[in-house]
């Protein structure tokens, strides 16, 4: 009795040594939208949205002079996001879902929503073709190594079963993908880089998926200049395949420290089995920020000629975004 005594306080001390030895901090954020929408062929649209954030974190030093960190975030009240990482400043390893370095992100200074967000209602091809193997979205194991003014990450989630243990969740079932990215600024003041290759099989309808993305931005003084290119093969059954090469230019101006005017470009060629769509997607997008000291406000505008490479589809997309962090 002593000894089954002894081994469950050894056993509650190892479940609860985070808790006693860790400060966890809470943080968050809440953003709200007004979207209005015009699309030829279609009825406008017009609405509020609204997304909450509330998240954990903690760290310990452990014994071996590891660190320790874990956190989860709380999306419209769904643990979407979680992480817990072990290493050194040099080179960690996690295990994760929608944490760290990923090809969602981008190297172009967007002022407000990023381009696949800041037209979503409108149905354009731009705005599903840039996620379909994001591994950082899936259950994965990472490691990130210090290198090169940057980072660069390696990442793998497995093919999960339907069988999991009793306090698991079943998420992401069937998805198997890898991938390489490497961010940073290549040891440059100013500049920023953000560079990477995935793969993945079983997503969705797709068979197989592959993305390539370079992205290079450069800040001098109040402009911030930048251009980038992806590229994504996306295979529905064997001998289709549906290619999307997007090319991306921008340029944004600090007209202080609280307010900053953003100009981008964003074109789209498409490819279904070999054929090439008659017309490019094409955007135009204007943003403009202001900080009012904790409340951050955004205005963007954006045209979409040629809406899924439909020749004639036009449309054209307002925002006011706010967001609040605590």
């Amino acid at each position: 009795m002593k000894n089954k005594l002894l081994l469950t306080t050894a056993i509650a001390s190892v479940a609860f040594a985070g808790s006693a030895f860790s400060e966890t901090k809470i943080g968050g954020n809440l953003e709200q939208t007004f979207v209005a929408t015009s699309e030829d062929g279609s009825a406008s649209t017009r609405g509020f949205g609204a997304e909450h954030n509330i998240s954990l974190s903690a760290s310990k030093d452990l014994d071996n002079g590891l660190t320790a960190s874990y956190g989860t975030v709380l999306e419209d009240g769904v643990a979407d996001t979680h992480y817990l990482t072990v290493g050194t400043d040099t080179i960690k390893f996690s295990v994760a879902r929608d944490n760290g370095a990923n090809l969602s992100s981008s190297a172009i200074p967007y002022i407000g929503d990023a381009v696949g967000t800041a037209i979503n209602q409108l149905g354009a091809a731009t705005s599903n073709t840039l996620s379909d193997t994001d591994v950082h979205n899936y259950e994965h194991a990472r490691i990130d190594v210090s290198a090169a003014g940057g980072t660069i990450t390696l990442n793998y989630a497995p093919q999960n079963s339907s069988t999991r243990p009793s306090d698991s969740g079943t998420s992401d079932v069937g998805e198997s993908a890898h991938g390489m990215i490497y961010s940073g600024n290549l040891g440059v003041d100013g500049l920023k880089v953000l560079a990477g290759v995935q793969k993945s099989d079983g997503q969705g309808n797709n068979t197989e998926a592959k993305e390539k993305q370079i992205g290079v931005s450069y800040n001098f003084g109040q402009f911030t200049v930048a251009a980038e290119t992806a590229s994504q093969d996306n295979s529905a059954a064997v001998g289709s395949v549906t290619e999307h090469d997007t090319d991306s230019f921008a340029v944004s101006y600090a007209v202080n420290d609280n307010l900053s005017i953003g100009l981008y470009s964003i074109e789209t060629e498409e490819t279904a089995s070999g054929t090439k769509a008659t017309v490019d997607e094409e955007i135009k997008m204007i943003q403009v920020g202001y900080n009012l000291g904790g409340l951050g406000l955004s205005f963007g505008y954006a045209e979409v000629d040629n809406i899924s490479h439909v020749s004639g589809t036009d449309g054209e997309q307002f925002q006011i975004r706010t967001i609040q962090k605590f």
